[in-house]
Parts: structure tokens; C-alpha cells; sequence
């Protein structure tokens, strides 16, 4: 029997995914309810790391905003500073990165509907056609993870952030964090270089301390470190999201399968979830060929995902409790690791995606070193 792919959210993760599928010869339709691919990916933040990219083998490209090395990290008046001997992470814009991979998925054979926002009926109908297998890649609040009974997401973090035109930025290679409760519940916040002149400010908090991310936003602004970047400068754009820190129990329900946002597949530590989701999508391109190739079950996705990244994401789990409970003892451990040169380090073993493999290496470095 001929089988077909129906992937619903054409954002980054859903188009990387039907790009993949069609690269294998398989029969793929995207549906995106936004009226042109890539809408809305432009007021996302991109930062993504380059080993990550380089792994998946992907190049920024033209989609390519800035190079970072360094990074800044503020807790209650301390400070530590990292930086690597080179660029760890790309500023990408996400509307280019989106609309290249578009036009990719479409050349490779798949079909991208834009406009169509699918009904819980229509996904019900499209599911009950035994020759489709349906895909939800349609974010943190997924209406195929709704429609089919799948299980919720823990946690959900509230972004706000703006981008300022005319801001004063002495290092436009590292990113700024500031870690505080009162500022932002279980997250944290963000100053993101563009340009010299050009910056990101945002914060995220967590759903479940009742905080607003706009009243967050607002707090974070009036701190010394972002109010010295932003004094002068001109807002030019504001944006508000949801992303989720945990994942789904389960990612397939018979023939429906979730991938990316929709399936919790991102970092708790920063809700970074690119990198993660291209991963688990060429997890997925692998269950989907054998399912049609062998008749091999969807369920092979759910193990394989687990077993390659679940550790991963577990380490980024514990990271993130870790810097979320201590709070008012945070500027304490910068001060601890800036005397134990543990931001040298990072400097030179830091992996924004794969924390188990730093942690080997921060074994042997001060346990055998």
C-alpha cells in the first residue's frame, strides 16, 4: 500500500522534517496555518550552537545574524565571564532559515500548504486513512498532541523579549544571562547581540510561579547590566511565546507521531529545541522509512529517540533544577567556579547540547588532569 506523510506546523523542525522525507522518496504534505512559511520565525530567538549545526550538517548561511563566543553571566551583582578561543554558537535569522529550508522540502518533492489550519475533525479524518501517517510538529500548545489524547507537558516557560535598534554594545560576541527570582521564576534573562547597535532583550519564566513575562520583562530592563545596552536605544519589535522544558510520557500514538516542540524535544536549561528537533526528526525519517519499507512498527521512533538523546536532555533537566533552586546562592557558585577556574573550563570543553559529554570531561580534567 502507498503511504503518504502529513506533517502539521511548518516552523523549522516541520520543514527540516518534510525536506528529509522527500529526500528518501517519501510521499510528504505540510500543512502551515500561517499564510506564508516562515511568518512569525523572524521574532524567535536564534541562537544556535555551531557543533550542533555542524553535526546535523547544516550551515547557517545567509540565515547567519552574528557569531558568538563568549557569554556573561549575572547573579545578584557577581560576575562570570567565559570565553572560548572560538565561536560556539550562531545568531540565526530564523525567517531565512525557514524559508531556505522551504524551498528545499519543495524541491526534494514535498508539498507545503500555507494558510490551512487544520480542525481537530480534519486531523482525525486524515489520521483514519490507513495509507497516512501524521506528524505534529505544531509547537509547545500542538493541536495533533490535543486531538489524539496525548499525554500534557509538564512545564511550560512564558518568553517576552524586544529587539532595540541604536543600543551601545561593547562585545557583540557574548551573550549576557541574568539569573533571578525575583526577575525570572525557574529561567532566566537574555541580552543577545545582533550588532554593535542592534540587540535582543528577553526573560522567560515558568508557568508554574504564577509570574506575567511581560511584568518579568519589565523588571529585568531596570537591572544595571541591560539598562546600560538599552538607555538610548529604540524598540523595534516585541514578541511573546510559549515553550515547553519537559517532554511528552509518549510521542506516538499509532500512526500519529509528535516531533520538536510538540513532544517536549528541547533543552530545560535555555528551551532550545533546533538542534534537538532536527535530531529527533531524522529519528523520525528513520522509523517512517522502515515502517513502510518493513512494516516495522511507529514505536521504533519513541525507543530510538530516548535512547540517543535521552540522556542529554535528562542532563539538561538537572542543570536546570540546579540553577533554578540555588537562586540566592548562585552568585556564591560564580564566585566558587571563577576561583576554581571552572569558567576556563567551560571555556574550553562547553557543549551547549550534549552536557553528558562535558561532564566527562570535567571528570577527567579535575579528577585524572
Amino acid at each position: 500500500m502507498h503511504k503518504s506523510v502529513k506533517i502539521v506546523g511548518g516552523g523549522i523542525i516541520g520543514l527540516y522534517l518534510a525536506r528529509e522525507l522527500s529526500r528518501n522518496g517519501i510521499d510528504t504534505e505540510l500543512f502551515e496555518s500561517k499564510r506564508r512559511v516562515g511568518e512569525g520565525a523572524e521574532r524567535a530567538s536564534g541562537i544556535l550552537s555551531k557543533a550542533g549545526l555542524e553535526r546535523l550538517g547544516i550551515s547557517p548561511g545567509r540565515s547567519l545574524v552574528n557569531e558568538l563566543d563568549g557569554v556573561v553571566v549575572e547573579s545578584n551583582g557577581r560576575v562570570m565571564r567565559v570565553r572560548s578561543r572560538n565561536t560556539e554558537a550562531y545568531v540565526l535569522d530564523r525567517g531565512i532559515m525557514a524559508e531556505s529550508m522551504a524551498r528545499e522540502a519543495v524541491e526534494a518533492g514535498a508539498t507545503i500548504h500555507t494558510g490551512r489550519r487544520l480542525s481537530i475533525p480534519e486531523l482525525r479524518a486524515l489520521a483514519d486513512e490507513e495509507a497516512n501517517i501524521l506528524v505534529g510538529a505544531d509547537g509547545a500548545v500542538s493541536s495533533v498532541a490535543r486531538g489524539f489524547g496525548f499525554d500534557g507537558i509538564e512545564e511550560h516557560i512564558l518568553t517576552y523579549k524586544a529587539e532595540f535598534s541604536g543600543a551601545r554594545i561593547r562585545d557583540t560576541r557574548s551573550v549576557g544571562l541574568v539569573f533571578s527570582k525575583d526577575i525570572a521564576y525557574r529561567f532566566f534573562g537574555w541580552i543577545v547581540p545582533y550588532s554593535d547597535s542592534k540587540v535582543e532583550v528577553g526573560v522567560g519564566t515558568s508557568v508554574k510561579g504564577g509570574m506575567n513575562s511581560r511584568e518579568a520583562f519589565d523588571r529585568l530592563v531596570r537591572i544595571g547590566m541591560v539598562r546600560e545596552y538599552i538607555s538610548d536605544a529604540e524598540c523595534v519589535g516585541r514578541h511573546a511565546s510559549i515553550i515547553p522544558i519537559a517532554r511528552r510520557r509518549h510521542t506516538v500514538i499509532g500512526n500519529v507521531m509528535l516531533v520538536g516542540d510538540a513532544a517536549g524535544q528541547t533543552k530545560a536549561t535555555t528551551g532550545g529545541g533546533i538542534v534537538f528537533g532536527m535530531s529527533c526528526a531524522n529519528v523520525a525519517v528513520e522509523s517512517i522509512s522502515r515502517h513502510i519499507e518493513r512494516g516495522a512498527p511507529l514505536g521504533y521512533y519513541e525507543r530510538a529517540w530516548r535512547s540517543r538523546y535521552g540522556l542529554d536532555l535528562r542532563m539538561h533537566d538537572i542543570l536546570h533544577t540546579f540553577y533554578s533552586e540555588f537562586d540566592g546562592s548562585f552568585s556564591r557558585i560564580i564566585g566558587m567556579a571563577n576561583r576554581l577556574g571552572i569558567d576556563r573550563f567551560f571555556s574550553t570543553y562547553g557543549d551547549m547540547d550534549s552536557p553528558s559529554l562535558m561532564l566527562k570531561r570535567l571528570f577527567f580534567r579535575y579528577i585524572f588532569g
